[in-house]
């Protein structure tokens, strides 16, 4: 049994207001079904049916509003009472409403105090909640609406249905991409059988739209036949539920963005035995798992890169706009943009400005992307941590330093090439150090590591003369110049 108004006035946080009823007295044993703050003066499509309307008065200070119409309008969109507060906003009630309401027979009460909304709202919807709490329509109604009312996340709101009912339940969108799942459900062919779904289609599933009336984006459905005995629970509680999506007014495309965000996030982490059921999920989210795919890892540029984007994905957004089309943006972790790139990842790798490092790697099966993205991340990271500019293409050495980490032997052998660079007196070895960067970064042309020492040519050589014989190494050869890069990248990620 739902609360009535005159329950609704003697609870103490509406007491705590002063409430003086104005109208509609003899309405007061009016049920209570749910209890909603409106600040608008049409509320059509906003209101459930068997609420009690708190306001600020916001339409009825307003002049242009009709006091008899605003009350028709309440009264048509489900209202069974309205409850203004009298202060800043509304110093009294205006005659004319008081006069409509008692024309009307609708309850009309003021509060001559202060009091939070929220308390109300929630005591009551408690109380509803807690006489309610049963299979029916109604507990069901209230129970989720309450979930509505805390602004829960809407996986909580389909768990919550997957559990009452115990049987999955799946949240999608008009183009049956799967955002949201409960109860392990069955997604193998998804948007195929979702088309065919409904009570009477082959698999007897039982389907609610979510979304405001004349906006749906998409439905929760039950991808199961229910048990003997069970539809009309079943369907009660997945209207309930939906209405409940509804209310929570989520945005379809950030529902499928946090999809695919959490499905790279355990790509990342798979193991080979999971390929499988992780490909099941990417179709069912919309993915292309058929042809090769490349993966794109970006993050910001080194706080010393020139113009540095504080935003990557605005980066991503421009290079997608001429390049890389049917590409999919997610972000696994803060500060991080990956791309799953149809084909080879290189042409949006070029299109990408200097303000984001990042590395690419692929094109491979779906089955390899969970290596792909690995190795992509940790060079896009390495190369970030090291002030990398840019795009690099995976093999990179500082991806391979990334992934082997505190590897021993990796550890050694840096020590080996650097050693007498390392036993240098501090000045001397910062310049060392300046001098073989340079050197490596120039690709052994003398020319240019004069450049970046912002020294002649003369005295380039003379360094690199030096340094050649102090580490008894020919830094002509490319091969000698790889291993210093290596031990360098190995010296630079020890030092951080």
């Amino acid at each position: 049994m739902h609360p009535t108004i005159a329950d609704v006035l003697a609870r103490p946080e509406v007491r705590a207001g002063a409430p003086a009823v104005r109208a509609g007295r003899a309405a007061l044993d009016t049920p209570v079904r749910w209890v909603h703050v409106s600040e608008v003066a049409d509320p059509a499509g906003t209101l459930p049916p068997g609420v009690l309307v708190l306001s600020v008065g916001v339409p009825v200070a307003d002049p242009t509003t009709v006091p008899a119409r605003y009350v028709d309008a309440l009264r048509a969109a489900g209202a069974v009472g309205l409850v203004v507060e009298i202060g800043r906003q509304l110093p009294s009630l205006p005659a004319g409403l008081v006069q409509a309401a008692r024309a009307a027979g609708f309850p009309l009460v003021e509060l001559r105090r202060t009091v939070r909304f929220a308390e109300i709202v929630a005591g009551v919807l408690g109380q509803v909640a807690h006489r309610d709490d049963d299979p029916g329509p109604p507990g069901v109604e209230a129970a989720f609406r309450s979930l509505a009312l805390h602004r829960v996340p809407p996986a909580r709101v389909v768990g919550e249905l997957a559990r009452r009912i115990d049987a999955p339940v799946v949240c999608e969108d008009l183009a049956h991409r799967v955002l949201l799942t409960a109860g392990g459900p069955d997604l193998r062919d998804w948007a195929a059988r979702s088309r065919l779904a409904g009570p009477a289609g082959p698999e007897g599933w039982a389907t609610a739209p979510v979304g405001r009336p004349g906006a749906r984006w998409g439905r929760l459905a039950v991808p199961s036949r229910p048990t003997p005995g069970t539809a009309d629970r079943v369907r009660a509680l997945l209207d309930a539920a939906a209405d409940a999506v509804s209310l929570l007014d989520p945005s379809p495309e950030g529902l499928l963005r946090s999809a695919r965000d959490a499905l790279v996030a355990d790509l990342a982490v798979a193991v080979p035995s999971e390929a499988g059921r992780l490909a099941v999920r990417a179709r069912a989210a919309g993915l292309d798992t058929e042809g090769p795919l490349s993966v794109v890892a970006l993050r910001p540029a080194g706080d010393d890169a020139p113009g540095r984007a504080a935003d990557p994905e605005q980066a991503v957004d421009a290079a997608l706009a001429v390049v890389a089309p049917g590409a999919t943006v997610v972000s696994p972790a803060p500060g991080e943009l990956v791309v799953l790139v149809p084909g080879d990842g290189g042409p949006l790798l070029a299109a990408l400005p200097a303000t984001v490092a990042a590395a690419t790697a692929g094109p491979g099966p779906f089955a390899a992307v969970a290596d792909l993205l690995r190795r992509a991340r940790d060079d896009a990271a390495a190369h970030a941590a090291t002030g990398g500019r840019g795009p690099v293409r995976v093999p990179a050495l500082r991806g391979l330093v990334h992934r082997l980490g505190d590897d021993p032997a990796l550890l050694g052998f840096a020590a080996d090439v650097l050693g007498p660079v390392a036993a240098l007196p501090a000045p001397a070895r910062a310049d060392a150090r300046d001098t073989l960067w340079a050197l490596v970064e120039a690709g052994g042309v003398v020319a240019d590591v004069a450049r970046r020492l912002g020294v002649g040519r003369p005295a380039a050589y003379a360094r690199l003369r030096r340094l050649s014989g102090l580490l008894d190494l020919d830094l002509t050869d490319p091969e000698v110049r790889t291993a210093l890069h290596l031990a360098l990248l190995v010296d630079a990620r020890a030092a951080r």
